[in-house]
């Protein structure tokens, strides 16, 4: 099996917890200078919020999936060679498995395991366009503030200008914080799910460029 397509043990996990290790770090270097509480604070919408609620579940998905594809890469390796001891319920083990059945269908077999391996991704890749959506809803909301600002107040005197660009700035604070907010979250999903899209990829074309690894052995077996 060539190099390029194997994973050293728990790759993938390692690569999302240094990932998450390095925004959690970002984080609270942000609390730390008060920039995360001018952005709440600032954010009437209150959307920045839920764009970090978001972005919580997010990384709690991708590193439960992380986790999966590395046992998975784990159990593809055991199977390679010819340990006895994988799960049956591990993805290459029902692979091999579907394949040895008598008359069935590769093409859907490989459909399943493309399911597996990648199906849920697409929750992922979802989430972090519906961010950059609401980032850009927030912007919107933002102009909208700045808006009202200037049609509910008639400036008559200099002293009523004080308010009005108060307000103004309100609304401007909204749609930029929150747009940076969406950009930043919509970057760190999208590297995220990149990597445990790469990672599937390698665990597929590890089951479909070399199927009689996997499967030479358990066809010729006696109890196949």
């Amino acid at each position: 099996m060539p190099d390029s397509l194997r994973e050293s043990r728990q790759q993938t996990f390692l690569l999302w917890l240094t990932l998450s290790l390095l925004a959690a770090l970002i984080i609270h270097v942000s609390w730390s200078l008060g920039v995360l509480q001018r952005v709440i604070v600032s954010d009437q919408s209150r959307i920045s919020v839920i764009l970090m609620l978001l972005y919580a579940a997010c990384v709690l998905h991708g590193g439960w999936r992380a986790w999966q594809l590395s046992q998975q890469h784990a159990a593809l390796d055991a199977l390679v060679a010819g340990r006895r001891e994988v799960d049956a319920g591990a993805w290459a083990a029902i692979y091999v498995r579907a394949l040895a059945h008598p008359g069935a269908d590769r093409a859907s077999v490989n459909e399943v395991l493309l399911e597996q391996a990648r199906g849920t991704h697409e929750f992922g890749w979802f989430m972090a366009g519906a961010i950059l959506k609401l980032a850009l809803l927030a912007t919107v909301v933002g102009f909208m503030i700045m808006l009202s600002a200037i049609n509910s107040l008639s400036v008559r005197e200099f002293s009523d200008l004080p308010e009005m660009l108060g307000r103004m700035g309100s609304g401007m604070g909204v749609s930029l914080y929150t747009t940076l907010v969406g950009l930043l979250v919509n970057m760190a999903l999208s590297l995220q799910y990149l990597l445990l899209d790469r990672s599937a990829d390698r665990f597929i074309a590890q089951m479909l460029l070399f199927p009689q690894a996997v499967t030479g052995d358990e066809r010729g077996s006696p109890g196949a």
